[in-house]
């Protein structure tokens, strides 16, 4: 075979018969992701696109005058961000180990915030027809927060809008 273009068909007819051998990208638009935390010993799910980013907790800056929730205000790499500790928040009740939690990256009109949670379970994956259509018995200073939830293997998982809790009147006033 001296003639490049019939070369090059022979390269494409050969890819073509070996891609028919690849495992198929799975492009499932039924499918819903979210990101597992814990949270008061309360198992939550949070939209995928609602967390920017994962981090540990940093060092950080106390900040006087602030409500008990507030941790401080953190350096991550050359900007400010305010750490809260979602379950003070929630529940009035402070993580007892700030330290040994992870800490959730929201960005929202213009907010942007680290929340403080016990800990991150991972990346978790539903199929829309899994979605709850009543909702699980919460905790009554969760229910403002949760929007839907998912059910499989008899769990029901609720789903936290932290974009919800970012439009909240009282999170926005942190002062005292």
């Amino acid at each position: 075979m001296s003639d490049p273009f019939q070369r090059l068909q022979e390269i494409e007819r050969q890819c073509k018969q070996r891609a028919d051998e690849l495992p198929a990208l799975d492009s499932n638009k039924d499918e819903w992701t979210g990101i597992g935390f814990r949270m008061a010993g309360i198992e939550l799910l949070s939209r995928m696109g609602e967390v920017s980013e994962i981090l540990d907790p940093p060092e950080y800056t106390r900040v006087p005058g602030v409500k008990p929730w507030v941790v401080g205000i953190a350096n991550v790499r050359g900007s400010l961000l305010p750490l809260l500790d979602l379950q003070g928040f929630v529940t009035g009740e402070n993580l007892p180990n700030r330290k040994k939690g992870r800490v959730l990256v929201v960005h929202h009109k213009g907010v942007n915030t680290g929340l403080i949670v016990s800990e991150v379970t991972g990346m978790r994956h539903f199929f829309f027809n899994e979605q709850a259509y009543e909702l699980p018995e919460i905790e009554n200073r969760l229910k403002p927060y949760i929007k839907q939830a998912f059910e499989r293997d008899d769990q029901f998982l609720p789903v936290f809008s932290f974009h919800t809790l970012v439009e909240d009147e009282r999170f926005l006033h942190a002062s005292l």
